[in-house]
């Protein structure tokens, strides 16, 4: 497992933060996000070693929620409602991603 330090870190946030804005630009506001999306980026139960790869998807899914989380103050209800909708899924990948980032580490230090 590569060793990630605080600067590593802190660049591989700001990447992952710049791309997804330079990838969602163009995106509609009232753009819907499904769980099969969600775990077409980690099937459900596979195990990675990668921590960094794992660390980026967290940084995006925080990014993609705190974004939903704005459109919830959205005049237009249509997009509040989808916003809602996408909230709950974000949250539960937010919460697996946590999950998968404690089993790499348990099992490196494990070892």
């Amino acid at each position: 497992m590569k060793i990630l330090k605080s600067a590593d870190i802190s660049e591989l946030i700001q990447k992952a933060i710049s791309d997804w804005h330079t990838q969602s630009q163009h995106r509609p506001e009232d753009y819907v996000i499904v769980t099969d999306e969600i775990r077409r980026i980690r099937p459900l139960n596979e195990h990675r070693d990668d921590l960094e790869q794992v660390v980026r998807e967290l940084v995006i899914t925080n990014t993609e929620m705190w974004h939903e989380e704005d459109k919830v103050r959205s005049q237009k209800d249509d997009v509040v409602l989808k916003a809602i909708r996408n909230i709950n899924p974000l949250n539960q990948h937010r919460n697996d991603l946590i999950e998968e980032i404690d089993e790499i580490v348990l099992d490196k230090v494990s070892k």
